[in-house]
């Protein structure tokens, strides 16, 4: 197209239109020949980002032509709207190109570049809208998803730049939106780690307000009137995509290290917000059921379906007595674990043979614990003989007149109900009186007093670790013990001194 058309069209002096066109085909050249070069990329973005923001403002993409017109038809003002359009479709495929730069500086700009196209867009269309018709850039913003969303390259860093934009209620919808249509396309299909790891990282930005109503009213673009779009504007209609987006996520195989990110916040950030949370019941239990960290992280979620939402569970306090074992003290996730346990062991309405149960596989997985392991386990043991005086035989049977010849406890036994614990003792802490550590020697010498009304606080007790152990150590003050009776007055002066009767110093 030459420039004096536009000239002619517009009425715009030549200089401006000249720069104008000068400007964009160096940007448009550039970028893909030296595409290389991070600063000249970083250049044409700013660049990108500054003229088609104001085109797409003053409404210069706006472009309506009627239905079979041919292009010799257009005119000139069509023409140079036509033009402008092709133009700015190629500036956001670079810019999509951009967002998998190897430069973590292009690609944010890149993408910020973008979503402020996606905002100027909803707030100024480039398209003839109807009376009362809805508009949000989402040919656009699937674009933008889809390259976040990739199955062969990690995004992840670049989709945490995107969570300045997740509060916004139209910008949830149709992310959720996106990957509901995104998954289904994968149901007949093995998607790469890659892949889902990239999903889960966008699913993770999708936030509710604090405050919830049941109409939508925070709007990235312009804000719908009332009744005009009445699925992205229901908080309800985003609960039900927003669930079937998890459930249709968590049918797939996970690799591990998602699998236990997943379980991290599923509890506070997924299950308050799905049409019912009892959805992720097979999920859970089937994750409770896998042993090791897993079934420790799955603990969280499974425990509030249970108490919150009724779930029937009969077998959990079983799968739970069976994740203590040595192991335990080792994982990464330790201190959740017993914190978790701790809480699920508060009622006082358990069974006294459950409770005895799990203190005395406490005590017996005590003898060959870690020092920073036993900072928790004899607490914990302490604070279930507190809460359940029937389990007090443990420490003390004053009825009992036969000796044992051996311990009664099955330590093998899986079942809680048949391990005999309750007809046991709890030798182990009368053993851990003699531990080096005079902290956990103190400890275990509570059990020789009378039991406190208080419990003793395990949370600060959760995070001990070998290192606080040592720092404690030398932090002590040191004691000089004394070595004699009598005060010396000297070296040979001492009145019981033998050595001064067979000498003299001169």
């Amino acid at each position: 197209m030459k420039i004096t058309s536009i000239i002619e069209l517009k009425g715009i002096p030549e200089n401006a239109i000249r720069i104008f066109v000068t400007r964009t085909r160096f940007v448009l050249e550039y970028s893909l020949l030296l595409n290389e070069e991070p600063t000249i990329q970083l250049a044409c973005i700013k660049a990108f980002h500054k003229i088609f923001l104001h085109f797409i403002s003053t409404e210069e993409l706006l472009l309506t032509l009627p239905e079979g017109v041919a292009d010799e038809d257009l005119t000139k003002e069509e023409k140079y709207k036509q033009w402008l359009n092709d133009k700015y479709s190629t500036v956001i495929d670079i810019l999509i190109q951009f967002t998998s730069s190897d430069n973590k500086a292009v690609r944010e700009h890149s993408l910020c570049t973008l979503m402020k196209f996606v905002q100027q867009e909803g707030q100024t269309p480039i398209t003839k809208l109807r009376d009362r018709q809805v508009y949000f850039p989402a040919k656009l913003f699937e674009k933008i998803l889809s390259a976040l969303v990739s199955d062969t390259t990690d995004k992840q860093d670049l989709i945490g730049r995107f969570l300045e934009y997740a509060d916004y209620d139209d910008i949830r919808y149709y992310v959720l939106k996106f990957l509901l249509s995104s998954l289904k396309s994968k149901q007949q299909a093995t998607p790469s780690d890659v892949y889902l790891n990239n999903l889960f990282s966008l699913l993770e930005q999708i936030s509710f307000p604090q405050i919830e109503q049941d109409t939508c009213t925070h709007f990235l673009s312009k804000c719908p009137e009332e009744g005009a779009a009445p699925k992205m504007t229901s908080t309800k209609e985003h609960k039900k995509m927003f669930s079937h987006v998890w459930l249709d996520f968590l049918r797939h195989k996970l690799p591990a290290s998602l699998y236990k990110r997943v379980l991290v916040m599923l509890h506070e950030k997924v299950m308050p917000h799905l049409t019912s949370p009892l959805l992720l019941s097979d999920f859970l239990t089937q994750s409770y059921e896998i042993g090791g960290a897993i079934s420790l992280l799955a603990l969280n979620g499974l425990f509030i379906l249970v108490h919150k939402y009724n779930l029937d569970y009969p077998d959990f306090y079983e799968k739970l007595y069976a994740l203590f074992e040595p192991s335990v003290f080792h994982v990464k996730y330790r201190a959740r674990f017993f914190f978790l346990a701790d809480l699920f062991l508060t009622s006082s309405h358990l069974p006294a043979y459950l409770v005895a149960a799990f203190a005395k596989r406490l005590a017996h997985l005590s003898l060959t614990a870690p020092q920073f392991g036993l900072t928790v386990t004899v607490p914990f043991i302490y604070n279930l003989i507190n809460r359940h005086p029937n389990c007090k035989v443990l420490l003390h049977r004053p009825n009992s007149t036969t000796e044992v010849a051996e311990d009664p406890y099955l330590p093998e036994e899986p079942d809680p109900a048949k391990c005999q614990a309750l007809q046991s003792s709890l030798w182990e802490l009368q053993t851990l009186q003699n531990h080096i550590n005079p902290d956990v020697a103190r400890m275990c010498q509570r059990i020789d007093h009378p039991l406190q009304k208080d419990e003793i606080p395990l949370q600060d007790l959760l995070e001990t670790s070998y290192t606080e152990l040592f720092e404690k150590e030398t932090k002590k003050k040191v004691k000089h013990a004394s070595v004699n009776f009598d005060l010396p007055r000297g070296l040979l002066n001492h009145k019981s001194d033998r050595f001064a009767m067979c000498w003299t110093l001169t």
